[in-house]
């Protein structure tokens, strides 16, 4: 009878730590239905503005290459990765690049369209038919409650679960309601807490990510007690599980 009581104890024990997470803290904006949004909301977070420190790729072109290779010295070499934010023109203090032929060009305040725009027709008393692109190249950066990283920004509409697809750490249990981000822009540093599991995200300011943006998405406590390897807490349920399968494999012996 005792025997019983203490497997019976032993099983609730384990099953208590290792359940009885809510769906719903599992699923993004769960208070979502089918409908149709209006972009108007989002359309001006969209819209990446170039500022201070930042680092702009830009690609000259026309029909013959030879005559504007030598003003793509820093994004013409091939590779990827994290290898692409060493490249393209340094944004300076006052909202500057020096660019070949222009010597230095403001760009602070501009989208990318803009200074392609800019660009294009300052070089045009040198040049015709010529064709300029302008990238916004940066991270973004994350921590998590299993590391941290960063994330090269491909495009200019990074959204934030683009984002979290690329989190490596990131784990099915860590908080979905609970998500800083952390933004520096025009000499002011924000903090917002962002609930992923509402629909209201897609509306937020916050919904693209920007250049040096923080993500830190918070571990639940079913995350650092059950999936945490240095957890005291997932070493103690270790061994009750273990003593639980030793018991029944004695009782199923004896009897």
């Amino acid at each position: 009878m005792f025997t019983n009581r203490l497997i019976i104890i032993l099983f609730f024990f384990v099953f208590a730590f290792s359940s009885c997470v809510s769906p719903k803290r599992l699923f993004y904006f769960n208070d979502q239905v089918p409908s149709v949004q209006d972009l108007q909301n989002t359309r001006d977070y969209n819209l990446y503005l170039i500022k201070p420190n930042d680092r702009i790729s830009i690609l000259v072109s026309c029909p013959e290459p030879s005559l504007t290779s030598f003003l793509n010295p820093l994004g013409s070499s091939g590779g990827g990765g994290n290898n692409n934010i060493l490249r393209g023109y340094l944004v300076n203090t006052e909202g500057s690049i020096e660019f070949p032929i222009l010597g230095r060009v403001y760009v602070q305040g501009l989208s990318t369209v803009e200074a392609a725009a800019l660009i294009k027709e300052k070089l045009s008393y040198y040049y015709k038919d010529l064709f300029i692109n302008v990238t916004a190249l940066g991270e973004v950066h994350y921590l998590t409650g299993r590391g941290g990283g960063n994330i090269p920004m491909q495009n200019e509409r990074l959204t934030i679960f683009e984002a979290l697809t690329q989190m490596p750490s990131l784990d099915p249990f860590d908080s979905r309601d609970d998500v800083w981000l952390v933004r520096e822009d025009s000499g002011r540093r924000y903090f917002a807490k962002l609930n992923l599991n509402s629909k209201k995200i897609f509306e937020s300011e916050y919904y693209y990510m920007k250049n040096n943006d923080l993500l830190y998405v918070k571990p639940s406590r079913f995350t650092s007690n059950l999936f945490n390897t240095a957890s005291p807490v997932k070493g103690i349920v270790t061994i009750l599980g273990s003593v639980l399968a030793l018991f029944l494999t004695l009782k199923s012996i004896n009897l």
